[in-house]
Formats: C-alpha cells, sequence, structure tokens
C-alpha cells in the first residue's frame, strides 16, 4: 500500500467518487455516457486514476472491501438512455483506465481484454441470436464471448472463448461448421444442432440432433442426440447419455439443478445477475440443491436460500450478496 493511498482517509471525497464509479461501472447498467464521463473523471489528476486502480484493488480482497463500503454510498441507478458498446466501453473506460481489463476484475465482475474485444459478447443476463452466415445459428447464452473464422471471405468456424452457445447448422449447408475452444474442435454436420459450453477450463458438448464429431488431444468422440462428452485439464471424457431438457433450459430462461451442491447453484446464478453472491460457509456450500430458478426472479435468490436452508444473507453495494 502505498503511501499516498495510505494519506487518504476512507471517507475522502476521491475515494467515494471511485467507489462510485467502481460500482456504476459493474452494475450492468453503465451507458457510453457513463463511459465518456468515467474517462474525464480519471484524467482531472494523476491522483483520481491512481486511487480508482487503488479501490479496484481492495475490491479484490472482499472482506475488506465490504466492511468498508457503506449501503448509503451505493450510486444510484442512472437512466439506461443507451446501452454501452464494446466499441464505446474500449474507447472510454478502458481508455481511461487499459489495466482494468488486462488484469484479473475483481470478483470476474468486469470482462477481460480478450473477452471484451470479441466479435461478439454478450453482458451478465443477456441472451443473443446471431445468424453468422446462411445456414448457421448461433444462439448465445449470458457472459458468452466468441470470435469469427473465416477463409477466403467465407465464414468456415467460430472460436468460442468462454461461455455458451447453441449452435444450429442446416441441412442445406454444404460441409460442417467448426467450433474451437481450449485447444479442441467440435465439427457440427450439416443438419445437426448441439449445445457447447465453455467454463472454468472445461468445454461440455451435448448432441441435440444429427452428428458431432468432438476432437481433443488425438482423440475423437461422435455425438448423435442426446449424448454428451467433454474435455479439458483431462482427457476426452467417453460418451455418455445427456439430459437435454436440462442442458438446454437457458433458452426457456430457467435453470435446473438436480443433486447439485449449493456452491455450483450459485456458481451458475452469479453468471445472469450483476454482481455476485459470495457463499463463506462451507458446510452449506456441499447442500444439495433440487430446484428450478426462473432468469426472471434472480433478485429472490439470495431470500430463497436464506428460507431454504437458514442462511444468514447481508447484501452489499454492488449487487454484492454474502451468504454464510
Amino acid at each position: 500500500m502505498t503511501s499516498r493511498f495510505s494519506s487518504l482517509g476512507h471517507d475522502s471525497t476521491l475515494r467515494r467518487e471511485a467507489r462510485d464509479w467502481l460500482l456504476l461501472l459493474t452494475s450492468g447498467r453503465a451507458t457510453t455516457d457513463d463511459a465518456a464521463g468515467f474517462k474525464r473523471w480519471c484524467t482531472l489528476s494523476t491522483e483520481h486514476a491512481q486511487v480508482f486502480a487503488e479501490t479496484r484493488l481492495m475490491w479484490e480482497n472482499l472482506g475488506t472491501a465490504a466492511r468498508n463500503v457503506r449501503q448509503q454510498e451505493q450510486a444510484a441507478a442512472a437512466p439506461a438512455s443507451r446501452r454501452m458498446t464494446r466499441r464505446a466501453f474500449l474507447g472510454g473506460a478502458v481508455a481511461a483506465s487499459a489495466a482494468l481489463l488486462v488484469a484479473q476484475s475483481p470478483l470476474h465482475l468486469w470482462p477481460s481484454l480478450p473477452d471484451a474485444m470479441a466479435d461478439y459478447r454478450t453482458a451478465t443476463g443477456e441472451q443473443r441470436q446471431i445468424e453468422l452466415t446462411s445456414g448457421v445459428v448461433v444462439e448465445m447464452n449470458t457472459q458468452t464471448a466468441m470470435n469469427v473464422r473465416t477463409s477466403a471471405g467465407r465464414v468456415v468456424g467460430i472460436e468460442l472463448l468462454t461461455g455458451e452457445i447453441q449452435l444450429q447448422v442446416s441441412s442445406a449447408l454444404a460441409g460442417s461448421f467448426d467450433v474451437h475452444a481450449l485447444q479442441g474442435g467440435i465439427h457440427v454436420a450439416s443438419g445437426a444442432l448441439c449445445n457447447v459450453r465453455c467454463l472454468d477450463g472445461r468445454v461440455q458438448v451435448t448432441g441435440l440432433d444429427g452428428n458431432v464429431r468432438v476432437d481433443y488431444q488425438g482423440r475423437s468422440e461422435l455425438l448423435g442426440r442426446a449424448q454428451q462428452t467433454a474435455y479439458g485439464s483431462q482427457s476426452l471424457t467417453p460418451v455418455a447419455p445427456a439430459d437435454t431438457d436440462q442442458a438446454v433450459a437457458w433458452r426457456r430462461r430457467v435453470l435446473v439443478f438436480d443433486n447439485r451442491p449449493l456452491s455450483e447453484v450459485i456458481a451458475e446464478i452469479n453468471r445472469y445477475r450483476p454482481g455476485r453472491i459470495i457463499l463463506t460457509n462451507d458446510v452449506l456450500a456441499a447442500r444439495k440443491v433440487h430446484a428450478q430458478v426462473s432468469l426472471n426472479q434472480l433478485g429472490d435468490v439470495a431470500s430463497l436460500i436464506h428460507q431454504a436452508f437458514g442462511a444468514s444473507v447481508r447484501s452489499l453495494p454492488g449487487g454484492i450478496v454474502l451468504v454464510s
């Protein structure tokens, strides 16, 4: 901690402003006007930019930061007249403090630099349909980033950086359409439909219709309808039956949990809501959950956890919720 950081009181005007900017930029409500305002604020002096960077680092130690941030200091939600685009964000907020995206974001509250610069990206809670080329339609789930691969001016595949997609390839398309994820290859035949999930260093592929071939580290598996395989830190797993309703429940804006530890349930829910739910009780984390959660009711999740498990729930600014 620098001497300048120590010399500024926790309740100094400059530090309160830095916390307000941090909360706004991680709220999911930031607009292009907000990005421009943040850039102007950072350029007022070197101290402004330094204090913001120091505030960001404090949030990485949530225990300290959460106790210091007061509920009434949460920035009032400004009307989002226009949601900030990827280019505007990179040209505004990131230009003022590029290190925010290069480094690991506090609690994963904003995207990494490669994700932010992807050809296509969905924000927290956003789902999006894209027709990449004639006969190829991609449904993107929340917090998904992908780049398009072309050859001779033609779209031939995508690189899935993170997140989850459902890919449909028309039977009219000649040949297969390729998905590259974590050094693996997923080759989707014409007329096929599949779901691909790339999270936490693991890729899971579920066949929904037609034929899908998965290649990884010299091994291959062929998937048909309702079949699944995965790869990542370990080799490609053998083909296994898949619960397709559960795999694509997100397309119905529902999350289905069947005998899953609460820690995994919360990790999944965190992908869909601004801020973050943080579980601090190991015994509670291991409790098993059978539930269906509507994406339209995620604001009630903390209360449901409290009612179901008797957990202590504490809400903090920026959508942070401590569960113990």
